[in-house]
Formats: C-alpha cells, sequence, structure tokens
C-alpha cells in the first residue's frame, strides 16, 4: 500500500462563486417596537395634528391652540341650546379626539393609546378594534354631556377612547383567566369601582399641566368599552 491516490479518482471541491449573496441577513428576534397599523397610524396622526397646531403658533398665530379647540372641540352646550350651533359641529364628536391641548396631553394619550390599543388590535382586527376605539370615545362624550348639559367650555383629547381599550382589555384578560363561556360571567365590578374613583380623584386633582380634566367623559368610555367589547366576544362566541 501506498500514500499515492490512483488517477481515475474524482474530486468534488465547493464551488467559490464571486457574487455576493442575493439576502441579507436578518436577525432571529422580533423587532424593539412592534406596534400595529391602526394603532401606529392612529397614534402618528394625533401627533402630528397637534405638532402642526404647536408650529402654527409659534410662527403664524398666536393663540391659535385655543381657536382650533373652540372650532373643533365637543361642546354639549351646541346640542342643547346653551351654546352656537355652528354648521361644523356635528362633525365635532370626530375632531375632538383627534385634538389635544399641550404636549403633556398628546404624549400621555398617545403612549397610552400604543400601550394598551396594541394588544387590543391584535386581539380583536384591525375593524373592530377601530370601531371599539370610536365608539368607546362617543359614549364618553355622551357621558359627559348628560352631566354636563349646558357647559360651554369644549372637551378634546382621546381620553375617552383610550379608556375604553384599557376596559375592554381588562374585560378580555379577566374571561380568559376564569376560562369562562361569556365575558358576562367575569366579575367586573371591583375594576369599575377601582377606575371610578380614580377618576374622580383625579378630575379633584387635575392635570399636571394644569387644565381641567374630563373625568366624567373617562369613566363614560371605561364602561362603553367594556360593553361595546362583551358584544363583539358574544357574537363571536354564537360564530
Amino acid at each position: 500500500m501506498t500514500d499515492q491516490e490512483p488517477d481515475n479518482i474524482i474530486k468534488f471541491a465547493p464551488r467559490i462563486s464571486d457574487k455576493p449573496p442575493t439576502s441579507k441577513w436578518k436577525p432571529n428576534h422580533p423587532p424593539m417596537f412592534n406596534i400595529p397599523p391602526a394603532t401606529k397610524y392612529l397614534a402618528g396622526s394625533m401627533v402630528a395634528i397637534y405638532f402642526l397646531i404647536w408650529i402654527s403658533g409659534l410662527f403664524l398665530l398666536d393663540g391659535i391652540e385655543n381657536l382650533v379647540a373652540y372650532i373643533g372641540g365637543f361642546t354639549s352646550g351646541s346640542w342643547t341650546g346653551a351654546a352656537p350651533f355652528f354648521w361644523w359641529t356635528p362633525i365635532t364628536p370626530i375632531t375632538s379626539i383627534l385634538l389635544h391641548g399641550s404636549w403633556m396631553h398628546i404624549g400621555m394619550n398617545s403612549m397610552m393609546l400604543i400601550a394598551i390599543g396594541s394588544g387590543v388590535e391584535k386581539w380583536l382586527g384591525v375593524k373592530r378594534y377601530l370601531a371599539l376605539f370610536v365608539l368607546s370615545s362617543l359614549i364618553a362624550l355622551l357621558t359627559h354631556m348628560a352631566f354636563s348639559p349646558y357647559s360651554t367650555m369644549p372637551v378634546i383629547g382621546a381620553s375617552g377612547g383610550v379608556s375604553g381599550l384599557f376596559g375592554a382589555i381588562l374585560l378580555g384578560m379577566r374571561s380568559n383567566e376564569n376560562n369562562v363561556s361569556s365575558p358576562l360571567g367575569s366579575n367586573m365590578l371591583p375594576v369599575i369601582i377601582a377606575w371610578v374613583a380614580i377618576s374622580v380623584l383625579v378630575g379633584i386633582i387635575g392635570s399636571p399641566d394644569g387644565s381641567s380634566v374630563a373625568w366624567v367623559a373617562h369613566i363614560g368610555g371605561f364602561i362603553g368599552g367594556i360593553g361595546v367589547a362583551s358584544l363583539m366576544m358574544k357574537k363571536k362566541l354564537r360564530r
């Protein structure tokens, strides 16, 4: 035996290509900020609207924030005869949701929307998520008008809708933990009482930036979100 290899053996060697790889290496972990599309665009729109109003107040018209709040805010008195009813008043229940009074106001609402809304959107899907947010916001405004029907102070902000999302996700979590066949089977009364107490306390103390808080609207949006989400869950169970 010798170490010399016979001449009739065919050897295969790996081919080295001069071309770069067609696909880039991607990390095998999720992105740091995985915000669903509806929540991302909704929060981004609210921040963009406030930024445009704020920058306009700096360079174009001083006090434009108050003017926009007066025009686009929801005023209970406009619907009860205590304040003027303009041609744009019917759309103020929607425009008021997108307007905010300060950077702290928009910052808190947008962060809460991203933190809570992301989970609700993944749970319910885009259409039901948006329906829940809008209906909770409208219920919040109706609750405010029921308790302050002749108020001439406009209400702005997405806090009512965010409160509704918070109530909805609490309902979903408790229903899942209790493994009930119907979401109405879970006991939400202690949570509702706690939220009412917190909302009243915030209403008494006020916002950190000194503005008043429509705490009744927060309660209405929270309870409205629970009710709307409950109907959605019951409908899904029937299917």
